[in-house]
Parts: structure tokens; C-alpha cells; sequence
């Protein structure tokens, strides 16, 4: 991960109120994990207050693990609308070592902008959370890691999320 984008995700943690350190040089103590996900199940929820506006116009499509949801349905999301989203987690690029499990819950305001709230279910113990705002046609995004339990109790920093091979997503943690 750059310093920039990494500067720029703890500046998102920071308005958040996740108490992030200022720069990975200022964390000497800092480790990092890199997990690979891959799609489970979503669920679009449409909150319009139009039954005419949704009718027919999820822009997710049906579901399917073809393409990555960032090319679905142009027209949408509306704000108010939601999505759920539930992942595997694997150790490594060949998905072939399950290590967890993630849900997303999105909220849709304007500009197809979405505030998502995270859950990383590991394998080896604990469950870290994290959030943050981006784009529904973001092709990679970061969040917030602002906290966890269990094993991941009191951990806090910044996870990258960027798309790689096998229709999976690249997640970089960075924890200070």
C-alpha cells in the first residue's frame, strides 16, 4: 500500500474518532495482514420512497459471481437504498485456505456513496470491525479499522481493499 493511500485511509479513520496514529513511521510497532475475499451472497435492499423507482432497477443485478459489482445497473443506488454482502475470507491468491468470513452493510446517501460498516469473522480467532465512505463504482477502497474482539481486541489501523485474480478482492490490513 502507498504512503498516500495509507495517509489518506488514516485521515478517514481519523474523522471517524478511531484514535489511528498519524503515519506508519510513527508506528514502529506496526504488522499487517493480507487476507483475499471472494463473494458469497448479496442482498440489495431498496428503501425508495417511489414503488415505481425501484421497480425492476437493482443495480446489482441477480446475483452471480461473473463481474465485479462495481459494473452493474448504471441508474443506481438511490440514497436510502442498502446492501448486504457476505464473504469468504481466504489465506492467500489460490482461495484454496478458508481464514474467516466478512459481512458488509451498506448505507446509500447521494452520488451513489455509500457509508459501510465491516465485520471480519478470522479463522484464528477474534473479529475486527472497521468502516468508512466510498463510491459505489470505486474499483478499490479503504476503510477504518476501528476496533475488534477476541483475538483482535484493541486493534486499530486501516484495511485496503483493491480487486485481484479469480474474481476475488485483495484486503490489506496495516495495524498500528
Amino acid at each position: 500500500m502507498s504512503l498516500k493511500r495509507f495517509a489518506s485511509s488514516l485521515l478517514v479513520a481519523c474523522a471517524l474518532g478511531s484514535g489511528v496514529g498519524a503515519t506508519a513511521e510513527a508506528a514502529p510497532h506496526a504488522t499487517s495482514l493480507t487476507l483475499y475475499a471472494t463473494a458469497e451472497q448479496e442482498q440489495y435492499v431498496d428503501n425508495s420512497d417511489s414503488l415505481q423507482r425501484g421497480e425492476g432497477n437493482n443495480p446489482f443485478g441477480n446475483y452471480k459471481d461473473l463481474a465485479p459489482l462495481a459494473n452493474k445497473n448504471a441508474s443506481g443506488p438511490f440514497p436510502g437504498d442498502e446492501a448486504l454482502f457476505s464473504f469468504n475470507l481466504y489465506a492467500d491468491a489460490s482461495l484454496k485456505t478458508k481464514a474467516g468470513s466478512a459481512i458488509f452493510t451498506c448505507q446509500y446517501n447521494l452520488n451513489k456513496n455509500a457509508f459501510c460498516d465491516a465485520s471480519f469473522q478470522l479463522a484464528a480467532g477474534g473479529t475486527l470491525m472497521a468502516s468508512g465512505a466510498f463510491n459505489f463504482t470505486a474499483s478499490k477502497f479503504s476503510l477504518a479499522v476501528v476496533g475488534g474482539y477476541g483475538g483482535s481486541a484493541g486493534k486499530r489501523g486501516s484495511v485496503l481493499d483493491v480487486p485481484s485474480a479469480n474474481h476475488a478482492q485483495k484486503l490489506s490490513f496495516r495495524f498500528s
